[in-house]
């Protein structure tokens, strides 16, 4: 097949160089050959051919045959990419081939690396020096792309994507002997000339995506993202080596930070626009490569660059410019996405001594932040586009909430204790902007508004009496969307509203039996008036919950265990009620095995929510869920 390819490739190249075949038909037919031989090579990398067979066939060795069709594709890049004018599918066609190649290339060198003495290696045949060599030309069209090719999107976005396997990729190799070797592609790329050209012009006019328009954006994410991966690969803990990479961003966020110390305004001019933009986009890049603890710390320091005063650290500039450019999409998701993943505590990376003030200032920021938006945003009645210029940005600020909520790093019983109002504020802003979602909203939205649910768990988790201090009606429209939410195909989505379904009632619970004192607290009387004025909206969850187990619609006995076992407890009259009816609506010959069915499920189960008793629970309505399935 390989050899049939390669006649077929050899002609229409000959034709075209010739110039007796129409340029548009010969790279249709080109696009066609690289796809073929990508697929052919992809294909070697699969296959696995016994030697003895091999021997059988006189075949090449593979990769005798995979270095024919990569010095065939690697010539004709060289030819096409010195025109002027590029055809987008040829560029994909090749990327495709790259992508195969590169799947095979990271094995070849995992053998050159381990197994010193092989006859003919890839880069023989290429006519290559060593197997770097090779690599240097994968890297070289990627950097040839990213220079030249970036007014197709397409090609961009694949690039890349393809750059990014290369900069994290992690392959185990086995070797003749078939012990097994790890290979981290992205510590070979560090030793080619082009990578340490990219990492030290990143931000060159060269690479024109950078700066080729707003809807560019996200690229800028992946391209730092790569870099940043491959920067502290190579730095480690050298902060000297991390400023100097950081200097063209550095001197946008300076520029930036001292207009909005003269006022905060200036910042609302449209030559501010695009670079605050890049910014946001280059700096989430960078924080998604913080993979452990001292990056980000280098982040972090690079940020908040005078932590004795915060109010003065360059961190500040993002609540300044959301406070100017609040009504402005283009300018919000990415800031708001920028200071999530800079709170988000991944792989536990951010990490202050005991003594460090670091973890209350993140969170503060993160709280400004939300009040800045959030009172805004909720302030605002008039919208074009209510999913991108509402509906996303809550989504992401209640992520961003979510994490700083998460995060670990700070003592909220701090705030209370020396009356600092950023949790409480925060906190009361993030449960109007999710009573500000519709319920028909929110499941038209929900890939964007996921985030609502896990701030609800996270609120009902340890905020639970900041979250009564909701009116009940308030109180029951969230309960509401939390029994909309059990029913959602969304596996995480239905877990977590579980979750919070156990957290409110456990706190009812321990607010209910909570007698120590004489006198009733005021979290009391508010448990206490919830439950007097809205005892319906929580038995419609027991309800439903019900109905899930006993259709097998729910995919977790457990998760949905734990607050079925807390709403039985807290509204028994109601179970026995709801018991009945379940009973009553089988057929005549059904009705006493359900009835010994229920009488089961409660068997040995106690007044109260221990683990212990949970886990009992838990049992017996497994047992339950499968018995009631045979009835129907």
């Amino acid at each position: 097949t390989a050899q049939e390819i390669l006649k077929h490739f050899e002609e229409v190249s000959r034709l075209g160089q010739a110039g007796q075949m129409n340029q548009a038909v010969f790279e249709k037919k080109m696009t066609w050959l690289v796809y073929m031989m990508g697929a052919l090579v992809g294909g070697h990398a699969s296959a696995k051919v016994s030697p003895a067979s091999r021997a059988d066939t006189d075949a090449a060795p593979t990769h005798v045959v995979n270095g024919e069709l990569a010095g065939r594709i690697f010539r004709l890049v060289t030819v096409t990419d010195g025109q002027a004018v590029p055809s987008e599918g040829l560029e994909l066609a090749y990327l495709y081939f790259l992508e195969q190649f590169r799947k095979v290339y990271i094995g070849e060198h995992a053998k050159q690396v381990v197994q010193q003495q092989v006859s003919e290696r890839l880069a023989t045949v290429l006519g290559l020096e060593d197997e770097n060599a090779v690599l240097g030309l994968l890297i070289n069209k990627i950097g040839n792309n990213l220079q030249q090719r970036f007014s197709l999107e397409s090609v961009v976005k694949k690039t890349l994507a393809l750059f990014h396997e290369l900069a994290a990729g992690i392959n185990i190799v086995h070797t003749s002997d078939r012990s097994p070797h790890l290979i981290v592609s992205g510590r070979l790329l560090l030793k080619n000339d082009m990578v340490k050209y990219i990492l030290g012009n990143h931000a060159s006019p060269q690479f024109g995506f950078l700066t080729h328009g707003l809807s560019y954006g996200k690229y800028r994410t992946m391209y730092y993202h790569t870099l940043g991966k491959l920067l502290f690969m190579d730095i480690r803990e050298n902060k000297d080596a991390f400023e100097k990479f950081m200097e063209p961003q550095g001197h946008i966020l300076n520029t930036l930070w001292q207009q909005s110390c003269q006022n905060p305004a200036l910042l609302r001019q449209e030559s501010c626009k695009g670079p605050l933009i890049g910014l946001c986009r280059d700096l989430r890049g960078i924080g998604l490569a913080c993979a452990s603890c001292e990056p980000y710390q280098m982040l972090f320091d690079w940020l908040v660059d005078n932590p004795k005063n915060p109010a003065a650290s360059r961190v500040t500039l993002f609540s300044r410019a959301l406070d100017v450019w609040w009504d402005d999409p283009e300018v919000t998701t990415p800031l708001l996405k920028f200071m999530s993943e800079f709170v988000y505590n991944k792989a536990q990376r951010i990490s202050f001594d005991q003594s460090s003030p670091n973890g209350i200032l993140l969170f503060r920021e993160a709280s400004t932040i939300l009040i800045t938006y959030g009172t805004r945003i909720l302030q605002r009645t008039q919208f074009k586009d209510l999913y991108v210029e509402k509906y996303k940005g809550i989504g992401v600020s209640l992520d961003m909430f979510s994490h700083a909520l998460h995060g670990n790093y700070t003592n909220f019983g701090v705030f209370e204790l020396y009356s600092d109002s950023s949790l409480s504020k925060s906190m009361a802003l993030a449960l109007q902007m999710c009573l500000a979602i519709p319920l028909q909203e929110l499941n038209a939205y929900l890939k964007a508004l996921k985030p609502y649910y896990y701030f609800l768990e996270l609120a009902t988790r340890g905020h639970m009496s900041k979250v009564m201090e909701l009116e009940p009606l308030m109180l029951t429209t969230l309960l509401q969307s939390i029994e909309e939410g059990l029913l959602s195909f969304e596996t995480g989505v239905s877990m977590q509203c579980c979750a919070a379904v156990d957290n409110v009632i456990s706190y009812f619970h321990i607010q209910a039996h909570n007698k120590s004192q004489n006198r009733t607290t005021p979290e009391q009387e508010r448990v206490r008036r919830f439950l007097t004025e809205a005892p319906q909206c929580l038995q419609k969850i027991l309800h439903l919950m019900f109905q899930l187990v006993m259709t097998g619609e729910f995919s977790s006995t457990w998760s949905i265990s734990r607050p079925l076992l807390g709403l039985v407890l807290l509204h028994e009259q109601y179970f026995m009620q709801l018991k009945e009816q379940l009973v009553m609506s089988q057929i005549e010959e059904r009705r006493a095995k359900l009835r010994g069915y229920f009488d089961d499920l409660m068997s040995g189960v106690e007044n109260n929510l221990s683990t212990k008793n949970k886990d009992h629970f838990t049992r017996n309505l497994y047992n339950f869920a499968q018995v009631v399935r045979t009835l129907s």
